[in-house]
C-alpha cells in the first residue's frame, strides 16, 4: 500500500546514490595505480653533451642552434649508448643533429697495458741501449707500406666570400698540404654543418711532419681565348701543425677550421691522438682568413701567364709569403711542382690523391 506521503522515499534513494557513487570512487581509485604504471617512462641520456642537447631541445632551441653551439664550443661526446639516442628520438631531434653527435664522438680510449713486475739486473747484464736518434721528415709519398695509417678527420665551415658591398664571390676551398705534397680539399659547409667532419685515411711515413692550410681559388679569366692563363688567388694560414708518427699504434688527426660571420673565436683546432689519447693539439688558434698572407709564388705565376696585371700583382706581393719558407728541411718540393700535379685535377683535386686509401 503506497504511502501517503511519497517525499518519505527520498531520503533511502539520496543514501543508496550515495553509496554508489562511493563504491565507483574507490573502484577508480584501485585502478589508478595500473593506469600510470602502464605510461612509459622518459629515456635518461647518459652523456653530459647529450643531455645538455636534450635539455635545449625540450626548451624548444631550434636544432641548427644547437648544431652551431656544438661546434663553437668544441664539445665531443663520448660514443654515443643506445639510451642516448633513443632519449634524443624522445625530445623530438631531426636525423641530422643525432648524426651530427655521432660523428663527434670521441672514440674511446684503449685501456692501458697490465703492468710488467721490474726484474732485478744480473751481475752481467748488458747496459741499456742508447735511445735511437729522431726520425728524419720524410714525404708521404716515400710512406712505408706498412706504417702508418692516420686517420684524418676535417671540418671547414665558413661564412660566403663577398665581392664589393655585400655581392656573394665564387667560394674558395681549404687546401691541405702535408710535408709540401697536397694532401686534401675541402668545400665549405656553410654557417651551419650539414654533414660534419669529412674523414679520410692516409699512410704518413715515421717522424716528424707538418700540414699547411691554404685557401685557394684557381680560375681562368678567357678560358676560351686564352685557356693556358690561370689566376692562382691562394692565401697561406700562418699557423702551422706539427706532429710526429711512429709504428704501433692508432693515430688520429681532427682539424676543424670554423669562421662564423660573427664569431670572435679564432677560428683553428686541431687535435693529434694516439690510441685515442690526445698527445698534441689546440683549441680556437690561427688567425681569421681576411689576415692570410698571398702565396708569392702562385702570385708570380698568375702575373707571368697573363692572368692578371702588374699593379694586381704588386698588391698580392704586399706581406706574400714564400712557398719554401713554409717547410723545414728537408722538404724540398717546389710549388711549380705542386701546381703541374694539380693542373690535372683542373686545380679542383680530390679529397686526396697523396696516400689515400677508400
Amino acid at each position: 500500500m503506497r504511502s501517503a506521503n511519497p517525499g518519505e522515499h527520498v531520503p533511502r534513494m539520496t543514501k543508496a546514490i550515495k553509496l554508489a557513487a562511493l563504491v565507483g570512487l574507490v573502484w577508480c581509485l584501485s585502478l589508478a595505480p595500473a593506469f600510470v604504471h602502464a605510461q612509459p617512462a622518459a629515456t635518461q641520456a647518459t652523456d653530459p653533451v647529450v643531455v645538455d642537447a636534450v635539455r635545449m631541445l625540450e626548451v624548444g632551441i631550434d636544432p641548427e642552434l644547437i648544431l652551431s653551439w656544438l661546434q663553437s664550443s668544441g664539445k665531443r661526446p663520448g660514443p654515443l649508448s643506445a639510451d642516448d639516442v633513443i632519449a634524443l628520438s624522445e625530445a623530438k631531434a631531426p636525423k641530422e643533429l643525432i648524426q651530427a653527435l655521432l660523428d663527434l664522438a670521441a672514440p674511446a680510449a684503449r685501456a692501458p697495458a697490465a703492468p710488467v713486475a721490474p726484474v732485478a739486473p744480473s751481475a752481467d747484464a748488458t747496459p741499456p741501449p742508447q735511445a735511437p736518434a729522431p726520425t728524419p721528415r720524410a714525404s708521404p709519398a716515400a710512406a712505408d707500406r706498412e706504417c702508418c695509417l692516420v686517420d684524418f678527420s676535417v671540418e671547414y665551415r665558413v661564412s660566403e666570400d663577398t665581392v664589393g658591398d655585400g655581392f656573394e664571390g665564387p667560394e674558395h676551398d681549404l687546401f691541405l698540404y702535408l710535408d709540401g705534397y697536397f694532401l686534401a680539399r675541402f668545400e665549405s659547409q656553410g654557417n651551419i654543418a650539414a654533414q660534419g667532419p669529412i674523414p679520410f685515411k692516409a699512410r704518413v711515413a715515421p717522424g716528424l711532419h707538418t700540414i699547411r692550410l691554404t685557401r685557394e681559388l684557381h680560375t681562368q679569366p678567357n678560358r676560351k681565348k686564352r685557356p693556358n692563363e690561370w689566376d692562382h688567388l691562394t692565401t697561406v694560414s700562418p699557423a702551422a701543425i706539427e706532429f710526429e708518427v711512429e709504428p704501433g699504434a692508432d693515430w688520429n688527426m681532427d682539424i676543424r677550421w670554423l669562421q662564423g660571420e660573427f664569431s670572435l673565436k679564432r677560428p683553428l683546432n686541431w687535435r693529434w691522438s694516439r690510441d685515442g689519447v690526445e698527445l698534441a693539439g689546440e683549441q680556437h688558434a690561427g688567425v681569421s682568413r681576411e689576415d692570410w698572407p698571398f702565396l708569392c709564388d702562385d702570385v708570380e705565376v698568375s702575373r707571368d701567364s697573363g692572368a692578371i696585371s702588374g699593379w694586381r700583382a704588386r698588391d698580392r706581393r704586399k706581406g706574400c709569403v714564400d712557398w719554401s719558407s713554409l717547410w723545414p728541411p728537408p722538404v724540398s718540393t717546389t710549388r711549380g711542382q705542386v701546381l703541374a700535379d694539380l693542373r690535372n685535377y683542373d686545380f679542383q683535386p680530390p679529397v686526396s690523391t697523396v696516400g689515400r686509401i677508400d
